[in-house]
């Protein structure tokens, strides 16, 4: 009988604190995403209603390369990325490759220590890490002139390429060229007609126009340029024949004596990925 009176005295207690504890807790939006050389930092809306919430402890945030594996309710089984409990609105992932694209989600965390299904809005974002590099190189003058040095580009490593005999190097994307002793340009390397290539990349673009280089956030849907006109502040986007998008910010264009260009851009490193920072 006492053991009975125990067992119904416990019943009554699970059903006033709601039978399982700790309440479950609505996870945020993702809001922002920054790619960096091997990292990704998120931020997600704060909400009062989440984190006013009574059981409200923090947050957890999971990093995965198949996305379907994200899309449970209970996310108890899932592996995070966080080593203690996020309290702010914002967290880092370092030591990320380039090559993979990365699935992301943030979930809340009650005060028992139990997860909260995911956001129905924005289940995750996907990111995948890209290098960033800045690059000074000289403008191609005079087509005359069979050997001028450090013309053209080669946008996986910052590798600057030199005219020789006439001829860029094979692996060249782009080159730099000034005419009309004022006009500057970029064009695709199979562009040049004079001389001929031997097995030129053909690299497509499209200058967006006087902006800063973290006001595009992805590609345009049409890139179809083999060369275009700039000036210090354009923004141009680019796609290499691999077919790796990349965001290029004219910094600096030093014209006569010294024809210089001064570039940072972003390279993407995985085929027909158009995302800068999503």
């Amino acid at each position: 009988m006492k053991k009975a009176l125990l067992a119904l005295a416990a019943m009554v207690a699970m059903l006033i604190n709601g039978c399982g504890g700790a309440s479950l807790i609505d996870s945020p939006e993702i809001s922002m995403v920054v790619m960096d050389t091997a990292s990704v930092t998120i931020t997600w809306d704060e909400d009062t209603l989440i984190e006013g919430h009574a059981d409200f402890s923090g947050y957890n945030v999971y990093v995965y390369t198949d996305s379907s594996e994200l899309l449970v309710e209970d996310g108890e089984d899932l592996n995070k990325d966080n080593a203690n409990v996020i309290t702010a609105s914002t967290y880092t992932i370092a030591g990320l490759s380039q090559d993979p694209v990365y699935y992301i989600q943030v979930r809340t965390l009650n005060i028992d220590d139990k997860v909260g299904d995911y956001n129905a809005n924005v289940p995750f974002v996907e990111a995948s890490p890209r290098p960033e590099f800045t690059a000074t190189l000289s403008f191609e003058l005079d087509p005359a002139n069979q050997n001028e040095t450090e013309i053209a580009l080669r946008f996986a490593d910052a590798a600057k390429l030199d005219e020789v005999d006439g001829q860029i190097d094979s692996t060249a994307d782009v080159f730099f060229d000034a005419y009309q002793d004022s006009m500057t340009q970029v064009a695709s390397p199979d562009n040049r007609t004079n001389p001929v290539q031997i097995n030129p990349k053909h690299t497509v673009m499209v200058n967006m126009g006087q902006m800063n280089f973290d006001d595009l956030s992805e590609a345009p849907s049409t890139i179809d340029n083999a060369n275009v006109d700039f000036e210090q502040g354009d923004l141009i986007v680019l796609k290499t024949e691999e077919g790796n998008y990349v965001k290029m910010h004219i910094d600096e264009v030093l014209k006569a004596p010294d024809w210089t260009v001064t570039v940072t851009y972003a390279y993407q490193n995985i085929a027909n990925y158009p995302h800068f920072s999503p």
